[in-house]
């Protein structure tokens, strides 16, 4: 919370201060006793006497902030820091207020509520067809003006009204701070703030100072005041962003005839470039009897700078744009919130926004089926796409497209009782290193190359080819715990 040199001027008014401001900078939110020796920090406030700062100075109190100066009708040190401390302390609690309701999800209403003793005066907010959205409370019909009034009782201004200052005003919803009008547009002096969020006009508050004075620290309040209702706009578009950018992504990662020209757009729009490389990660919690995937979903948003998460089915499903940040960092980042929550990632493959996102989602299922689902781990999808691949063969292949030699050694195995199929696949597998072949099979180099030889007279297929290699070590795969 940093408050300003007319803020402090206001709080310590008891004190009739006679201020010097120039700055008047949003920095202080420190307060420390004025001493020769010390260096000056410019987001702290000092507390001293004239005859701290000047030879022929008094005893007067004086509070000092860069080239702000506040003299003060007091020599009673103390109590003017206390005082100073009681404005910090204000001013931090409600700043701590504020913030919680912006946070959790709280109405503009109770915003307004919250500040109450801040502003101090009757203020109201309107949305852009000049309908009432919020306003200070304590102050009913026929305490404030005929606006007032008519918002509390109708919910809008008076037609008449509106008409005078669109025709006097035309431009009005695009200024930008806090501004007034000489002319009597409003029943009182009235100060006004327009919310403009991507060049959108979202709504206006007014500060009614119905005795047509309002001290500069009174308006430099209510200018925190207008930063904090635009804060809550600006988390609210986030928000209703996130929730149209959520159903795009499940969609396009669901549905394969999906059209997901939209969620490019956005991304976009958003920052992402064409070029940038992108993976998807799926999160699952094999543990867990409950789920947690809302809750760890919003927090990676909020930590993560380069990935939008979304809950999907029973696992959160992560789009991470890696030219933000690097794979290496991202899967870095990512493994103690893994291990602290007692998930586990599947990796997809690199790919781009001109790709499909449903067959690369799809590949990270694929890994997260069929990886170790060890709690913390980050398991790459390239480890894991073969076994994948021969799941699918194994559910649609004909048998009779298999080598022919995995029938006929089987046979023969049955008949004589020897291991000709099993010596064949290590073979292969070991890539027909011979050495390494015997040490697997546990046979002396000779045995093994009898072997071999009978093998070449059993299977007629020269094994010098890779095609026919290839054709059998998927075959001998396939195969596997299988009755082919």
């Amino acid at each position: 919370m940093r408050l300003s040199m007319q803020i402090f001027a206001y709080g310590l008014r008891e004190f009739h201060p006679q201020a010097e401001i120039r700055s008047n900078a949003f920095e202080i939110e420190a307060v420390r006793l004025f001493s020769a020796n010390v260096t000056m920090e410019k987001n702290t406030l000092y507390i001293g006497r004239l005859s701290d700062l000047f030879k022929n100075g008094n005893d007067s109190v004086i509070c000092t902030h860069r080239n702000d100066l506040l003299k003060l009708d007091t020599t009673d040190l103390e109590e003017v820091l206390n005082c100073v401390l009681d404005v910090l302390s204000f001013y931090t609690s409600w700043d701590t207020a504020m913030m919680n309701l912006i946070t959790t999800g709280a109405m503009l209403q109770d915003l307004f509520d919250a500040s109450a003793e801040v502003l101090g005066r009757p203020a109201f907010l309107l949305d852009p067809l000049q309908r009432h959205l919020a306003h200070t409370p304590g102050y009913g019909v026929g305490e404030v003006d005929e606006l007032w009034d008519s918002l509390l009782l109708y919910g809008s201004s008076d037609m008449e009204f509106l008409l005078t200052l669109n025709q006097s005003d035309p431009d009005h919803i695009t200024r930008k701070g806090i501004y007034t009008y000489d002319e009597p547009f409003f029943p009182n002096k009235s100060y006004h703030y327009n919310f403009i969020i991507r060049d959108s006009f979202l709504g206006s508050a007014s500060l009614i100072a119905m005795d047509g004075k309002i001290n500069p620290g009174e308006l430099d309040c209510y200018s925190l005041f207008c930063a904090y209702i635009e804060r809550w706009f600006q988390l609210h578009i986030q928000e209703q962003s996130h929730v149209i950018l959520d159903a795009q992504i499940r969609t396009a990662v669901s549905d394969e005839k999906a059209d997901s020209s939209e969620l490019r757009r956005r991304l976009l729009l958003l920052g992402w470039q064409e070029g940038d490389p992108l993976v998807f990660l799926k999160l699952d919690a094999p543990l867990q009897p409950y789920s947690i995937n809302t809750h760890l979903a919003h927090s990676l948003n909020v930590v993560f700078q380069n990935l939008y998460a979304v809950t999907l089915d029973l696992s959160v499903c992560l789009l991470c744009n890696l030219r933000i940040t690097s794979l290496e960092e991202t899967t870095r980042q990512l493994e103690p919130w893994l291990t602290n929550a007692k998930y586990y990632a599947a990796m997809g493959q690199i790919f781009y926004l001109a790709d499909s996102f449903y067959d690369n989602y799809q590949y990270a299922k694929v890994t997260s089926e069929h990886c170790e689902k060890k709690v913390g781990e980050v398991y790459e999808g390239k480890n894991y796409v073969l076994p994948y691949l021969l799941e699918q063969m194994k559910s649609s292949i004909l048998p009779d497209t298999l080598h022919s030699a995995l029938k006929i050694l089987r046979s023969y195995d049955d008949e004589h009782h020897t291991d000709f199929y099993e010596t064949l696949r290590i073979y292969l597998k070991k890539e027909r290193n011979i050495a390494e072949t015997a040490r697997t099979l546990h046979l002396h180099r000779n045995t093994l190359l009898y072997r071999l030889k009978r093998l070449g007279e059993l299977v007629p297929d020269d094994l010098d080819d890779d095609l026919v290699r290839l054709h059998l070590l998927l075959s001998f795969e396939i195969a596997q715990d299988t009755k082919f």
